[in-house]
């Protein structure tokens, strides 16, 4: 056969492959989220998140995270190795080529070769080229199935970003809590002293009597107790910020004031299929199915034979300087058909288990899209009732404001007695502190819908929006080369 023509059909036999086709599982996608109003196309995961987390102190906490998290240093790494790994499958393209010099002394069995036998020195140098052509595509989805990895691997490293992000906000939400309540516990424990001191002068005068003295001395030992345990809470959270900072346990700066942070009216969700686009986790889960079809398309091209080309060019002598005249010159070129034809099962297997691992994949894949549509229906519900929740509460802080006033008062005026202050007193401290608990959760509802949607980890952070001075520069997530 004319050799244009043997590589002509070489080449269109290499068009093979035994890959699935791929095609996007279906995931039973809704139209709408749960909660969201009807024909709401835009979402708050649209916005870059220092434009939803807006305290210049928490953007720069962000900003160091990005910067130094060993988490995320780790899924960078991660990412650089899958990225080695594409340029490991894609090798296999190309001819392999190898080079030796031999020198040796010895007796060869041949006579032809050695006449006598005697033993003599023999300096070989040579070079093999070997080319495996893809008939049936086992290189070409191997090198696919390699960069569908890579996909995966920077998605998961997006995820990283995405969880650090949002992991930084709600954490730095949950310290100004802790702010908050230890500076009501301090509060309500001047307001107990006060009380204190005023059923011991009442005592010392005889209207009052040992007992309001003591009720009122416990009190005030159980809102001091609380002043040691919100401090050690805070600090054990600020050790929970300087690990996703990447830093030695120490103080966090604070900015704006918990009761103080403002709490966006609107949060639409957009259009659930644009969250098969932007989580990080579905679209691993995604790439893992492409990754799957078409290692079934390398199971199924190793059960088929392969053809190899193979040459070798080099130079043979049994002195040093007849290495170098025209006789010492060899070459040699073929071609090599290999068939597998009973390996005992093996290669059915392997094509078997390929396909149970894509099975395995899409169900994998059906399982991210339905925990994300439920982060979304649960983050959603918290925003919409944690509003609700804080109105009412900031009414019953009101109403034993007052009460606390007007028990102080009427006790001091003869016409109630102590419990009834001491009662008002509890109600209060506890009010107060259910309601920091529930502005805490309001904003920390804000943050986890935004991260059930995906948001924030595709947008890179304009240089206008440096971080403060002698703060870390900022470091925004990158997408990676192929």
């Amino acid at each position: 056969m004319n050799r244009s023509l043997l590589a002509a059909a070489a080449l269109s036999a290499a068009a093979c492959s035994f890959a699935p086709a791929y095609r996007r599982p279906d995931a039973g996608v809704p139209q709408d989220f749960r909660f969201a109003r009807p024909g709401e196309a835009a979402s708050v995961a649209d916005l870059p998140w220092w434009q939803v987390f807006k305290d210049p102190t928490l953007q720069g906490l962000i900003r160091e995270a990005l910067a130094a998290n060993q988490d995320l240093a780790l899924a960078a790494a991660r990412v650089d190795e899958a990225r080695a790994n594409v340029g490991i499958a894609k090798a296999d393209f190309f001819p392999q080529i190898s080079a030796s010099v031999n020198g040796g002394y010895g007796q060869l069995i041949s006579d032809k070769i050695l006449p006598g036998g005697k033993a003599q020195a023999r300096y070989t140098a040579e070079a093999g080229a070997s080319w495996e052509l893809d008939l049936w595509g086992r290189v070409r989805n191997s090198r696919d199935a390699a960069y569908a990895d890579l996909l995966a691997t920077d998605d998961g490293r997006n995820a990283v970003v995405l969880s650090l992000v949002s992991g930084v906000a709600q954490a730095y939400l949950e310290l100004r809590a802790l702010d908050l309540q230890l500076q009501i516990a301090k509060s309500n424990a001047d307001t107990r002293r006060g009380t204190l001191n005023l059923f011991e002068a009442r005592a010392r005068g005889g209207v009052a009597s040992d007992l309001e003295v003591n009720q009122a001395r416990s009190d005030l030992a159980v809102t001091l107790a609380a002043i040691p345990q919100t401090e050690m809470q805070i600090w054990q959270k600020e050790h929970e910020l300087c690990v996703l900072l990447g830093r030695a346990p120490g103080p966090i700066p604070r900015g704006v004031a918990l009761d103080d942070t403002p709490v966006v009216p609107e949060l639409p969700s957009g259009v659930p299929a644009h969250l098969l686009e932007r989580r990080p986790d579905v679209l691993a889960a995604e790439q893992g199915v492409v990754a799957a079809g078409k290692r079934v398309g390398v199971a199924v091209a190793n059960r088929l034979p392969t053809l190899s080309l193979t040459g070798i060019i080099g130079l043979d002598a049994r002195t040093v300087p007849d290495v170098f005249t025209p006789g010492a010159f060899a070459w040699n070129a073929g071609a090599g058909l290999l068939a597998p034809i009973f390996q005992g099962g093996r290669l059915k297997s392997e094509e078997e288990a390929a396909r149970a691992r894509l099975d395995q994949s899409i169900a994998a894949y059906r399982k991210a899209v339905e925990a994300a549509l439920r982060d979304v229906a649960d983050a959603s519900a918290g925003v919409i009732k944690l509003r609700d929740v804080r109105a009412a509460l900031q009414m019953q802080v009101k109403a034993t404001t007052a009460a606390a006033r007007l028990a102080l008062a009427r006790y001091q005026g003869g016409v109630s007695s102590y419990l009834e202050v001491l009662d008002a007193q509890r109600q209060l401290f506890d009010s107060q502190l259910n309601l920091t608990n529930a502005q805490r959760d309001e904003l920390t509802s804000v943050v986890q819908l935004y991260r059930a949607l995906g948001g924030g980890w595709q947008q890179v952070e304009p240089v206008a929006a440096a971080a403060p001075a002698g703060g870390p520069a900022p470091v925004p997530p990158t997408q990676p080369a192929p």
